[in-house]
C-alpha cells in the first residue's frame, strides 16, 4: 500500500527468544527491541508493548533516511496517556540535540514535526485520545507539514524548504532523552517518496476477515410449505479508515426449495458494524425429506478479494401428507424428459405414431392451420407481420425488419420455397397449466400453454413465442375435470413415458385439431403472444389471434395493457380509480376505448418501469394494474423482472424462471413497501383449492392474495379465477 518504503515495522515477528524485528519493506532496515519492551496484542497481530523507562525499538541509521522534501511517517497508536508536558515518542529520528523529524505524543495532542536545513521546526498538531487504536501520520512535501488521525488531514502548516539530513538511528517508542512513549505501538511505517493523503489513508485500513452469523442454527423439521426466517449477520471487522463495505449475499437454490433474500445487496456497512440478511426457506412437496444444508457466499463488491465469507442455512424438511400439488410437474413443466423428449419434440418417431413431434411447433401450427398444408403460409404471414408497420386499435406499431435476418433468413425452406416447419428456428421451454386464469362465463376453464424460445444461428435469443390456449370448459364439472387431470400428474412416475403420455392427453385436448368447434379452425388457442428485444429496443411485447375471416394470424390488442403514451397521464388515474374494486381483485378489463378515444396498446413496449399516474387514489390499485399489463408484469419496477419471465435456453439444459415466478421481494415503486411475489406458489394455491376439499385460505404474502372464494361459495371460486393474462 502507499508509495516505497524506506522501512515497514510491522512487528508480527517479536518473539521472546530474539530482539530482532524485520522490516517488512524489503530494504533490510532491521530494529532491535529493549529486552524490556515486549511483544503484545497490536492492532493487527503483534505490536510492542512500552512500560518501562528504557523500552525502546531502534533502527540504525542507513543512507536512505535521507528526506530533504519528502518524508512520510505512519503509526497505529494505543497510548495509555496522552496528558502533561511530557513528550511521548512515537517516531523520531534524532541524535543528541539534532532531529530531522518526530511524531509525538504531549498535552493530549498528536505532533508532527520537522526541522528544515535553516534549523526552524515546524509541527503540525491535533487532539489524541487515549485508550483507544488510532492511526497517526505525518506528510511533509517541502510545501507543508500535514497532519492525518485514523486516514482524515487534521492539521496544515506552512513550511517551504527541505528537511536538513541528520546521520541518526530511527527511535520508535523512545529517544536517548528518554521521552517515552506509554502504551502500543504497531504497524509503524516510513518513506522518502511523494504521498499522498490518499495513500494515507489506504495506510490506516486495516482489513480483517468477516464474521458470518446464522440465526437460527437450524429449522427443526418443518411440513412442506413452512416458511423459515434466518437472519445471516455479517460483520465488517475492518479497523480504521477503511470504505464501507456492500455486501451481497447470494445462497444456493436446492431444487424444489425457494430461498428468498430480502434484501440481497446491503451497501454502506462501516468497519464494526453489521449487516443482516433476512433469508425465507420454503420447502415445496417437490423437494427431498430431511436435512438440507442450503450453502451461501457472501461477496463485498467494495473489496479487491470480493468473496469474502460463506455459510450454510440448514432446513429440515418433513415427508408431505394429504392432498398437495407438485409445482414442476402439474402447473409448469420444463423437465428436460419433457422438452426434449426424444420423440414428442423431434420427427424422429414412426410415422404414424401419435406421439411423433407432438409437441413441435410444427405439430401445433398445423393443428391450428385452416388445414396442415396452410400452415408453413400462416407461419410465414405471422411473422412477416415485423417487417412493416402495423396498425392496431388506431395505434402503430413500428415495424421490425431484423425479423429478416434474426428469424425469416435461418428457417429452412421446403423444395417449393415454404417454411420447413419440421425444421423451424425454435426450441420449447416448457408446458405451462394456468388453470388459474379459468372463467367459466367466457367458456373456458383457463388455459394450457406452450413455451418456445427463438434460435438464430445455434443461439437462444431474447425472443419467446407462447402459444396460450383456452381449456374449454361450459360446468363446473367440466373446471374440476380439467384440475384433476393436470393434478393426476403429479402422482405418475417422474421422469418417466407414463407421465409423458398422460401429459401428452391433455396438451392434445386443448391443441389439437378441432378441440374447440365453432371457433376460427376449430382450434382453442386464445392468442400466440411474442416477447422480444432480439429484433431492435426497446423490449417488446405483441398479440396475434386466429381471424374468422382468413383463418391465419393476425395482430391483435395486448390485453389488459393501454398503449404506453397513457401512462403517467389523467387518463390512466381515471380509468384505475374508477375501475378500483376490480382491479383490486384482479377481475377486470381494460377497452379497446376509454373516454371517446384508443386506449388498449397495439404493442406493448417494455422500459421496464411501473405505471403510475399522478390522482391515483388506492396505490394498491395502481400496484394490481400495473402488475396486470403486459410490460409492468416483465418489468423490473414492478416485479424485478429484467423482461423474460421464461429464460431462453441451450439445448441439454432446462430454462430457468424470473423471481416473480419463483418467489420475490420487491419494494414498491411508489411507496417502498416491500411484496413477496410468488407466482408459481398462487398457482400452487389455486389448484390445490380446486383438487383438495374444504378450499383453503389463500397464504398471506402470496400475489393477490384473497380468499379462495369471494363470494364465500365454493361455486363462485370454481368458475372464476383470477383475471390475469400473462
Amino acid at each position: 500500500v502507499g508509495p516505497p518504503a524506506v522501512g515497514f515495522w510491522q512487528f508480527d515477528d517479536c518473539d521472546g527468544s530474539t530482539t530482532e524485528l524485520l522490516d517488512s519493506s524489503g530494504n533490510g532496515a532491521t530494529a532491535t527491541r529493549s529486552a524490556g519492551a515486549a511483544c503484545a496484542q497490536g492492532i493487527s497481530g503483534l505490536g510492542i508493548s512500552f512500560d518501562h523507562k528504557n523500552d525502546t525499538v531502534t533502527v540504525d541509521d542507513d543512507p536512505r533516511f535521507t528526506f530533504g522534501k519528502n518524508l512520510a511517517i505512519a503509526a497505529w497508536v494505543n497510548p495509555t496517556s496522552v496528558s502533561g508536558s511530557t513528550v511521548r515518542t512515537i517516531a523520531q529520528e534524532r541524535d543528541g540535540g539534532d532531529s530531522s523529524f518526530a511524531l509525538v505524543v504531549r498535552n493530549d495532542e498528536a505532533r508532527f514535526s520537522v526541522t528544515l536545513d535553516s534549523g526552524r521546526t515546524i509541527t503540525s498538531r491535533a487532539a489524541i485520545a487515549a485508550n483507544v487504536w488510532t492511526h497517526v501520520a505525518g506528510i511533509y512535501d517541502g510545501r507543508f507539514v500535514r497532519l492525518f488521525l485514523n486516514g482524515e488531514q487534521v492539521g496544515q502548516i506552512s513550511a517551504p524548504g527541505a528537511i536538513r539530513d541528520v546521520n541518526a538511528p530511527i527511535h520508535i517508542g523512545n529517544n536517548a532523552q528518554k521521552q517515552r512513549f506509554t502504551g502500543l505501538i504497531d504497524e509503524v511505517w516510513l518513506s522518502n517518496s511523494p504521498t499522498t493523503g490518499f495513500e494515507i489513508a489506504q495506510l490506516s485500513c486495516i482489513n480483517r476477515p468477516e464474521t458470518v452469523t446464522v440465526t437460527p442454527a437450524s429449522s427443526g423439521p418443518v411440513a412442506p410449505n413452512t416458511p423459515v426466517t434466518y437472519q445471516v449477520a455479517v460483520t465488517n471487522n475492518d479497523v480504521g479508515a477503511c470504505a464501507p463495505a456492500e455486501y451481497f449475499l447470494s445462497p444456493s437454490f436446492p431444487p424444489g426449495i425457494n430461498v428468498l433474500v430480502d434484501t440481497p445487496s446491503i451497501p454502506g456497512v462501516q468497519p464494526g458494524s453489521t449487516a443482516t440478511f433476512p433469508v425465507t426457506v420454503t420447502g415445496s412437496e417437490e423437494a427431498e425429506p430431511g436435512l438440507h444444508e442450503i450453502p451461501f457466499s457472501v461477496f463485498n463488491f467494495n473489496s479487491p478479494e470480493f468473496f469474502v465469507g460463506s455459510g450454510s442455512l440448514n432446513y429440515e424438511l418433513l415427508e408431505p401428507t394429504g392432498c398437495f400439488v407438485r409445482t414442476s410437474r402439474e402447473i409448469f413443466v420444463k423437465h428436460l424428459s419433457v422438452v426434449e423428449d426424444p420423440v414428442r419434440t423431434t420427427f424422429d418417431g414412426p410415422a404414424g405414431d401419435p406421439r411423433t413431434g407432438a409437441w413441435t411447433f410444427a405439430r401445433l401450427m398445423e393443428d391450428m392451420a385452416p388445414t396442415p398444408a396452410d400452415a408453413p403460409a400462416m407461419v410465414e404471414e405471422l411473422f412477416s407481420t415485423w417487417l412493416t408497420d402495423q396498425r392496431v386499435n388506431g395505434f402503430t406499431v413500428p415495424a421490425r425488419p431484423a425479423i429478416q435476418q434474426v428469424v425469416l433468413d435461418e428457417w429452412p425452406r421446403n423444395a417449393d420455397g415454404s417454411l420447413d416447419l419440421q425444421r423451424a428456428p425454435l426450441l420449447l421451454l416448457g408446458i405451462v397449466n394456468r388453470i388459474d386464469v379459468r372463467n367459466l362465463a367466457e367458456g373456458h376453464a383457463g388455459e394450457g400453454r406452450f413455451v418456445f424460445g427463438v434460435v438464430s444461428q445455434g443461439s437462444p435469443q431474447q425472443f419467446t413465442v407462447i402459444l396460450e390456449y383456452k381449456l374449454p370448459a361450459s360446468t363446473e364439472a367440466d373446471v374440476i375435470e380439467w384440475a384433476n387431470a393436470w393434478h393426476a400428474l403429479g402422482s405418475l412416475p417422474f421422469p418417466s413415458e407414463e407421465y409423458n403420455a398422460a401429459l401428452q392427453a391433455i396438451t392434445t385436448r386443448f391443441a389439437g385439431r378441432n378441440a374447440a368447434p365453432g371457433r376460427p379452425n376449430g382450434s382453442s388457442l386464445g392468442q400466440l403472444r411474442t416477447n422480444e428485444i432480439a429484433l431492435a429496443g426497446p423490449w417488446e411485447l405483441r398479440e396475434f389471434v386466429l381471424s374468422p375471416n382468413t383463418g391465419f394470424l393476425r395482430p391483435e390488442t395486448v390485453k389488459l395493457t393501454p398503449d404506453l403514451g397513457f401512462d403517467g397521464t389523467p387518463t390512466l388515474a381515471a380509468f384505475v380509480n374508477q375501475n378500483e374494486a376490480a382491479i383490486v381483485a384482479e377481475q377486470f378489463t381494460v377497452p379497446d376505448t376509454f373516454q371517446g378515444a384508443p386506449f388498449l396498446g397495439g404493442s406493448s413496449f417494455n422500459n421496464l418501469t411501473a405505471w403510475t399516474a399522478p390522482g391515483i387514489l388506492n396505490n394498491e390499485a395502481r400496484h394490481k394494474f400495473s402488475l396486470n399489463t403486459c410490460n409492468g408484469c416483465h418489468g423490473g419496477a414492478e416485479t424485478g423482472t429484467p423482461f423474460l419471465h421464461v429464460n431462453p435456453r441451450t439445448l441439454g439444459s432446462e430454462a430457468s424462471l424470473s423471481g416473480f415466478m419463483t418467489g420475490i421481494n420487491i419494494p414498491d415503486p411508489v411507496t417502498g413497501e416491500v411484496r413477496t411475489l410468488n407466482d408459481l406458489g398462487r398457482r400452487n394455491q389455486d389448484l390445490a383449492a380446486l383438487v383438495c376439499e374444504p378450499v383453503p385460505t389463500f397464504a398471506a404474502g402470496a400475489p393477490a392474495a384473497r380468499a379462495a372464494a369471494p363470494s364465500g361459495s365454493r361455486s363462485a371460486f370454481i368458475r372464476r379465477g383470477i383475471g390475469r393474462v400473462h
